[in-house]
């Protein structure tokens, strides 16, 4: 069951309502779901067959998930009180099931201090736009450079709307909500919860790879990714560990263009490598081909690998108590001075004071706050991983191998995010993950 945006009209699912149609909001289904998909490489001959350009375009078109708490079945008079429905008052009859149920009895007014959840009967499926293009260029018969630019573009991106926010005027004036305002009877309840595709994201990158494919027992790879990503949409399942939590409410529901930030997840700049290194030890090596079996056991055929990991911090978003009366679900602090990130400096509380409370106050009372989203950042990654690795022969056809591990072997703290929320703990830093693992693997094959 759904609801009529401003005229509060119940519209149950089956039966034909204000969208022409027997659904619950406007189908988007059929042939306007285009989705293409295009590309092309070339190889220039003037430039010796070395060089190959490479781009493509794609659209791609999915409904995005939603919360299971924004389900249109959970709306009242059918789902009364939340989560714990009685359909009936008395027993149910001692009857065979053909001689009928009794049916369901509401209350009087079955909305009162209802939480309803209301879906715009514009909502689509995300439409997101990726394009590429790249150039890569061959250095002998083993090493690559590839140089790219990445983007993509997606809007209808889901959006939840907490649609009984008051509207705060330049004057400090409130007005109610206009959602439902046309029906009396949802004139007392409690929230709406609603869900709306109206969110874009922009995602622009330069992407760089050096690669060397395995010779002469060495092969690596040096990956490099600087870009931006910006949304006014978080998702419903976004942040977590180093993202800190961010509201998934706009902080004044009329007032898209101020949520226009930094995605949780961006991070400006991304250096990956890994490397696979087999010592030139050993039988079939280049030295050591005809050494005695004891002496191959102990330094013949190893191999070492490592992964170096580099990234810079996710954006955070100072929140607040709401402070401008319209009961906003992502109110935000005021900022008063540019952000001071001081790193890794003792906290007199106990850990990092990532960055200084200083720049942040309460709004003021009948304001929004004026922070914008993600104005800070959070700590970064830095690990390394490490392999060791040797194969022992027994038979031609079989062998076993034996590897050591260790997952962040410097034991490098990954910092989770620091506490956002205004007051005591703001910026700081309590907890780490990802504490050095070390492991060790023997592996029969046959």
């Amino acid at each position: 069951m759904n609801f009529s945006p401003y005229s509060g009209a119940v519209q149950f699912a089956g039966q034909h309502n204000i969208y022409g149609n027997n659904g619950l909001y406007h189908s988007y289904n059929g042939g306007l779901d285009f989705q293409p998909r295009v590309g092309f490489a070339w190889t220039p001959g003037a430039l010796g067959k070395t060089t190959v350009f490479r781009g493509a375009y794609t659209v791609s078109s999915y409904l995005e998930g939603t919360g299971t708490n924004l389900r249109l079945t959970l709306n009242p008079p059918f789902k009364q009180p939340e989560f714990q429905t009685q359909y009936y008052t008395t027993p149910l009859p001692a009857t065979r099931t053909e001689q009928g149920i009794l049916p369901p009895t509401f209350a009087a007014n079955p909305f009162q201090h209802a939480l309803i959840r209301l879906w715009d009967p514009n909502v689509q499926p995300a439409i997101v736009q990726q394009w590429n293009f790249s150039i890569q260029h061959q250095f002998g018969n083993e090493t690559t450079l590839q140089v790219g630019y990445v983007g993509q573009h997606g809007t209808h991106l889901m959006v939840p709307m907490p649609y009984l926010q008051s509207q705060l005027h330049a004057d400090g004036t409130l007005t109610a909500s206009p959602y439902l305002a046309g029906n009396p009877q949802l004139s007392s309840i409690s929230q709406i919860s609603g869900t709306a595709s109206d969110g874009n994201q922009k995602y622009n990158a330069l992407q760089a790879t050096f690669q060397r494919r395995l010779a002469k027992g060495f092969e690596f790879q040096l990956a490099y990714t600087y870009s931006k990503c910006m949304t006014d949409s978080i998702g419903y399942y976004g942040a977590g560990g180093q993202s800190a939590p961010t509201s998934a409410y706009w902080q004044n529901l009329y007032d898209k263009r101020a949520e226009w930030g930094p995605c949780y997840f961006d991070a400006t700049h991304v250096f990956t490598s890994y490397a696979i290194y087999e010592l030139p030890f050993g039988h079939g090596k280049r030295w050591g081909n005809n050494m005695n079996k004891a002496a191959n056991a102990v330094i013949g055929n190893w191999q070492m690998s490592g992964i170096l990991s580099e990234r810079t911090g996710f954006p955070l978003t100072v929140s607040a108590s709401d402070a401008s009366g319209t009961n906003s679900r992502g109110a935000r602090a005021n900022c008063i001075a540019a952000p001071n990130v001081l790193g890794t400096v003792d906290s007199n509380t106990g850990g990092f004071q990532w960055f200084s409370p200083n720049s942040y106050v309460a709004p003021a009372p009948g304001t929004f706050g004026s922070c914008g989203v993600g104005t800070v950042r959070g700590p970064g990654l830095h690990t390394v991983d490490f392999s060791l690795q040797k194969q022992f022969a027994i038979t031609e056809n079989k062998r076993v191998e034996f590897r050591a591990e260790a997952i962040n072997l410097a034991n490098t703290p990954i910092l989770n995010a620091p506490g956002t929320g205004l007051g005591a703990g703001l910026g700081t830093v309590t907890s780490s993950q990802g504490e050095r693992n070390i492991q060790f693997a023997i592996k029969f094959y046959f």
